[in-house]
């Protein structure tokens, strides 16, 4: 019994209804910019009127793209402060989105994926599979050598979102932890402060690591004693505000004094604030707090957040423009791109008097 035929239009039926070539029609699919206006018109009427549909398999097959990027995070969870999706964040370099709809207005699709250390190699093994265009690696807690990730990626572009400071085989982008905590602890030293506690993530995190070993390193250089530290989880947002809590608590346990606290995140800070006034203490005049990452709500708290601000939509933006080079240019040399971050300063810190300085314990 013969197989019943396929009546769907092709890309020849919608070319003789719009009176065009088939290559025209192809082009008017792919968004050629050398197509004139009504000839587009005409095209995208023949395609609406019959109904035609692009068989996504066989132009995969054809044009070895599937027109897809996969974001992958590893051991967490993506910080969505940012439309990440939205084209405004994600366009190939050149050219800037002129539609405001998600990445189907580029003819892209996006897949988002979380995954553990442990199977990230799977989850790029499926990703190939799949023949995604790209990856997106968001993986805050991934220490691995270049080679190795290389060689799991399997020839599939990739770009970190991370400060992945030792690779150098990698494209990746990422805000100078270094810098921020400089920052931080710079702008405290200024204000008198020689007693200076932090809260940090986790320190199985790049960035809290970083962090950590720049604040100490810094206090000791100063001829100073680094204050209390506690460990934090601000994976989400309500985990970093308890952490917040917390972790402040545990810092007024340990009874070393300190003038002044270093929070992981702006998150943390709601906690903190609160564990702060529990103890009848007051923020900046018992004790000043300095945060990072600039979120909306860090200039409308009580008293508003001093904080080290990192622009992550300029982040993610350059990390998929960067994705979208090594798609269009398989060649292109991976490059590591460090964006400095800058300090807020607004009235969760203060200056110490020279004499009679106060110590929360």
């Amino acid at each position: 019994m013969a197989a019943p035929r396929d009546n769907r239009p092709t890309i020849r039926d919608v070319a003789h209804e719009a009176g065009v070539s088939h290559q025209t029609v192809s082009r008017v699919l792919n968004d050629h910019p050398k197509v004139a206006p009504a000839t587009r018109t005409r095209v995208l009427q023949a395609i609406r009127k019959l109904g035609y549909e692009r068989n996504l398999a066989a132009q995969m097959l054809t044009t070895q793209r599937s027109q897809i990027i996969q974001v992958i995070t590893v051991d967490g969870k993506f910080p969505f402060e940012v439309p990440l999706l939205d084209p405004a964040h994600f366009w190939p370099p050149g050219r800037p989105p002129a539609r405001t709809t998600p990445l189907e207005g580029l003819g892209y699709s996006a897949l988002y994926t979380e995954c553990t250390s442990e199977n990230l190699g799977r989850t790029l093994e499926i990703a190939a599979a799949r023949m995604v265009d790209g990856v997106f690696l968001y993986a805050p807690k991934l220490h691995i050598e270049d080679d190795e990730l290389l060689a799991l990626a399997n020839g599939i572009p990739l770009v970190r979102r991370d400060f992945a400071l030792e690779s150098r085989r990698i494209t990746w982008v990422g805000f100078d932890q270094v810098r921020a905590t400089q920052l931080a602890v710079q702008h405290l030293l200024d204000l008198g402060h020689r007693q200076i506690a932090i809260v940090t993530g986790t320190l199985r995190a790049i960035n809290a690591c970083w962090r950590y070993e720049t604040w100490r390193k810094l206090l000791l250089e100063h001829g100073l004693e680094p204050g209390p530290a506690a460990e934090g989880d601000f994976t989400t947002t309500k985990s970093a505000v308890e952490t917040g809590y917390d972790a402040m608590r545990q810092l007024f346990d340990q009874g070393q004094p300190f003038t002044a606290v270093i929070l992981a995140n702006d998150h943390m800070a709601v906690g903190a604030l609160h564990a702060i006034r529990e103890r009848g203490l007051r923020v900046p005049g018992d004790i000043s707090l300095v945060s990072y990452d600039n979120a909306p709500h860090a200039r409308f708290l009580d008293p508003p957040l001093t904080t080290v601000a990192f622009d992550f939509d300029l982040q993610n933006r350059l990390a998929f423009q960067f994705l979208f080079e090594q798609i269009q240019q398989p060649h292109t040399e991976p490059h590591q791109h460090v964006l400095l971050p800058e300090l807020i300063v607004r009235g969760s810190t203060r200056a110490l008097p020279r004499s009679g300085r106060k110590s929360a314990n």
